[in-house]
């Protein structure tokens, strides 16, 4: 933390930041983890996620708690998807030596490629639905059921009551319903075509 600090200019932001450090380190570790699964990555998420806040504090330091605890939130989650991102470019890389471990097993114990590749297709389908969803339909879906996180603890890390919190999630697993159904209507389409 005290490299950070260290990027500040004045006493009171070097204040104001530790106590945004405090109270949002590890939701944010949180955060991270539940897209990257990986401990080392989801800390280098949260790591990079403070130094932009630090290197751009003097934007931001006017804000609320409320509103400061939000934005740690976001950039977190932006980062994590950066930094996933640039994994899976990797993985693809590594998919070939997937398959050649499928062949050396026999296909015994070991998922057929068809089948990872079908799954990752779904899991990508729904990546992209997420993503077009608007942010605060998406936070709820993603802290209630990736992270499965209560809707009582929703509401607390995003700043809104709770019975607010429930109504985005109810509203962003109808847009997710809707997404979803036109999607099957695309393949069914598609597969008649």
């Amino acid at each position: 933390m005290l490299y950070y600090i260290s990027l500040l200019e004045t006493e009171e932001q070097k204040i104001q930041f530790t106590e945004v450090y405090m109270r949002n380190r590890d939701r944010m570790y949180h955060i991270a983890f539940g897209f990257l699964r990986q401990r080392e990555e989801a800390e280098n998420a949260v790591h990079d996620a403070f130094m932009k806040l630090a290197n751009h504090f003097g934007r931001y330091e006017r804000l609320s708690e409320r509103e400061m605890d939000g934005l740690c939130v976001t950039i977190v989650r932006n980062t994590a998807i950066d930094l996933l991102d640039k994994q899976k470019k990797v993985t693809a890389l590594e998919s070939e030596d997937m398959e050649m471990e499928w062949w050396k097993a026999g296909g015994e114990g070991v998922c057929l490629p068809e089948e990872a590749v079908e799954k990752k297709e779904q899991a990508e389908m729904i990546r992209r639905i997420l993503e077009g969803l608007p942010v605060i339909y998406r936070d709820a879906l993603v802290l209630r059921y990736y992270y499965e996180f209560s809707v009582k603890e929703m509401a607390k890390m995003l700043g809104i009551s709770k019975r607010t919190a429930d109504m985005r999630l109810y509203r962003a697993k109808e847009k997710l319903r809707e997404a979803l159904d036109g999607k099957s209507e695309e393949r069914s389409g598609e597969s008649a075509g």
